[in-house]
């Protein structure tokens, strides 16, 4: 299930980084800069908005649990097949985040809705359908390398496993995430929540039967990410014009299942009991086009991921992907951006593949 993908740079306020000196404060004549502006300048120039701002990994991992929930389900149903399963799907991402500076000059509150629209192919198990979040933060800049923000979320899916039933989960929970800048080329970004849920799941049980289990699912989710930045100066073979950003990530998913009772009384908890454990890391190597504000800029980057741990992971296999990323980003004058992305994660062995396509506006107020 493709949960929120925030693709989209903070918005710097109403002035960007084109617009800063090389001794990084203003040009002669105009008045300082914001602290919280300036921060979101060099962080921004680091890659590490980037990353606070994309729950691309974080979608991908929902995607992956959703989906093999429902194949072990077919496949230890009665009479179910156990071997030919695959798990494909794309999913179309719009996120809207809205940017409110405080009068401090450094903190700022964060409005985020997004809305996900999963399409599985039609194999064995096809799981489409559509899921919407809104974040409340508030994000404070203590100085230029550092960004804190803590808030809370809420978060709605609607699934359809075609042709079986559907699976429902309502969940509210807490957001924190740190940034830091600890050198002149590398940084890392982190972010940990935890969400309380509920999952109400009805499949058909045989003609004119349906079998209904509402069950509490309860999730954490960590995730670390350090992020390069190197330019001609730096490697030589780095084309004019163009960032080089090494990248290095890591996350963890623990899920807890309530046990209840069915509409059938039969009592349980997960598909494989109350917890399942999802963790991979990864290594990309992406590429972003400098440009003035105004202007276009093209990025692309590409990888590989391994999960490390998978609890889920029975009638899939399926550990480790090729990661291929293409973009387009605009930051406007007003401190308004516009950005697409295309993200595909293709499995070795030809067994699973989750691609997104991510609209998404950000804006200042």
């Amino acid at each position: 299930m493709k949960t929120t993908i925030q693709c989209g740079l903070a918005a710097l306020c109403m002035l960007t980084a084109a617009e800063v000196s090389a001794e990084g404060g203003p040009p002669q004549g105009r008045p300082p800069l914001p602290p919280g502006v300036m921060a979101q300048i060099n962080l921004g120039k680091a890659g590490l908005l980037e990353s606070f701002y994309s729950s691309e990994q974080f979608g991908t991992v929902q995607a992956r649990i959703g989906q093999s929930r429902a194949t072990i389900g077919a496949a230890t149903a009665p009479f179910g097949p156990t071997t030919g399963f695959k798990d494909e799907d794309s999913a179309l991402v719009v996120p809207l985040n809205l940017l409110k500076g405080l009068k401090d000059g450094k903190s700022y509150l964060r409005f985020s809705a997004t809305g996900t629209f999963a399409n599985g192919r039609p194999n064995l198990v096809e799981l489409d359908g559509k899921i919407g979040r809104l974040d409340v933060q508030y994000l404070t800049f203590p100085n230029v390398d550092t960004m804190i923000g803590f808030g809370a979320f809420v978060e709605r899916s609607d699934m359809d496993i075609v042709g079986a039933g559907t699976v429902d989960r309502d969940g509210a929970g807490l957001r924190f995430d740190i940034i830091r800048k600890f050198s002149a080329h590398w940084g890392v970004a982190a972010r940990a929540e935890y969400s309380w849920g509920e999952t109400d799941l009805q499949v058909a049980a045989g003609p004119g039967t349906m079998l209904r289990h509402v069950q509490g699912d309860d999730r954490f989710y960590a995730q670390a990410e350090f992020v390069g930045q190197f330019r001609k100066g730096d490697v030589a073979w780095v084309p004019q014009g163009w960032i080089m950003r090494p990248t290095l990530g890591v996350q963890f998913q623990r899920n807890s299942i309530e046990a209840t009772a069915d509409s059938f009384g039969v009592v349980s908890s997960g598909v494989i009991g109350p917890t399942e454990d999802y963790g991979t890391a990864w290594a990309y190597l992406k590429f972003e086009k400098e440009v003035r504000p105004g202007n276009w800029a093209p990025k692309f980057g590409f990888g590989i991921e391994h999960e490390y741990v998978n609890d889920l992971d029975i009638y899939v296999d399926e550990p480790t992907y090729a990661v291929m990323h293409l973009g387009l980003s605009r930051q406007m004058k007003s401190g308004s951006r516009f950005d697409f992305a295309f993200t595909r994660h293709q499995g070795l062995n030809g067994n699973r593949w989750n691609q997104s396509l991510v609209t998404a506006l950000t804006i200042p107020f």
